[in-house]
């Protein structure tokens, strides 16, 4: 006979007062520095010297540059990755920002000037768009842009010419590699945003009950759960993996794909919206509860005041 496993969440802890960017408090520079720049080492063999932050109230902008040397390859040393995020006041004018960011000299219908998608093909933010030069000439540069709700971002891969004093500059394009590399570094910029407009740090935390373990969620103001991904699927007896920006997990013969900073869990190939973005926190992966109940096959009901999950 097949044992039942059943997680009981059970609401504790208080409110603490902080900063709640969604209700319109003024957005602190010193925050977006030190809470959404990426550190040296985030991306693999990148180093940085931190962001700058400029703009208004309603319109604040981080900027960032990374870059990798030491490689001795010629065409690609250094490389760099430039990202530019813009918090906006609300959804519609962050996605004509994004638009705006999208450089290219095809144009399509909504406005868009680059091919819908990422790099990897995986879903990020709720819309990308990209583009990545697939032979040498004059264009050295790939372009991610991302809209999610209030946030704007642009990401750039940079290789440099192979030689400086040429006549004419050649490029490499970019490697896949690199890249994949690019996007990680949207990935993360884009959950350490969400984190810092859901007020993460001063959500309350919510007890966890898996398989007589009790672990740590949280709960927004709106009633969402988030649980932890792979705290969670190690009670249950799985599997969580994170490669990059994407966390793979495996229970009971099903794998369910959480590319991190993205509105959207795969399970299998089918396509599983999420009212929330994929966040990543302390390297823990962290999913809405009713999205996580969908992609796994488990039953979900509340009671006693209690959020009761169990295996179908």
């Amino acid at each position: 006979m097949c044992r039942t496993t059943t997680l009981v969440m059970t609401l504790f802890g208080v409110v603490l007062v902080g900063i709640n960017l969604l209700e319109g408090q003024q957005m602190d520079e010193g925050l977006l520095k030190s809470l959404i720049a990426l550190k040296s080492g985030e991306i693999p063999g990148f180093s940085t010297k931190g962001g700058v932050t400029f703009g208004t109230e309603k319109h604040l902008t981080l900027a960032q540059s990374l870059w990798r040397t030491g490689t001795g390859i010629p065409g690609k040393d250094p490389t760099e990755i430039v990202f530019r995020l813009h918090f906006l006041p609300n959804r519609e004018i962050a996605y004509q920002v994004a638009l705006s960011e999208t450089v290219s000299q095809r144009i399509y219908l909504d406005g868009a000037g680059m091919p819908e998608g990422s790099w990897t093909g995986l879903p990020v933010g709720e819309k990308s768009w990209a583009t990545a030069p697939k032979s040498g000439g004059v264009s050295f540069t790939s372009n991610l842009v991302v809209w999610d709700d209030r946030l704007a971002l642009r990401v750039i891969v940079k290789y440099p010419p192979l030689d400086l004093k040429a006549k004419n500059l050649v490029f490499f394009p970019i490697e896949r590699e690199d890249l994949e590399l690019g996007e990680l570094a949207a990935r993360l910029i884009l959950a350490k945003a969400n984190l810092l407009l859901l007020g993460w740090r001063e959500l309350p935390t919510v007890r966890l009950v898996a398989n007589g373990r009790n672990l740590e969620a949280k709960k927004t103001k709106e009633g969402a759960v988030f649980v932890p991904v792979q705290a969670l699927l190690k009670e249950l007896g799985g599997k969580a993996e994170r490669k990059l920006g994407v966390i793979e997990v495996f229970w009971r013969g099903k794998k369910v794909t959480l590319p991190i900073g993205a509105r959207v869990m795969l399970v299998g190939k089918e396509k599983v919206r999420l009212s929330l973005p994929v966040l990543l926190d302390s390297g823990e992966a962290w999913v809405d509860a009713a999205g996580m109940v969908k992609g796994l096959g488990l039953a979900m009901r509340w009671e006693k005041g209690q959020l009761v999950l169990a295996q179908r």
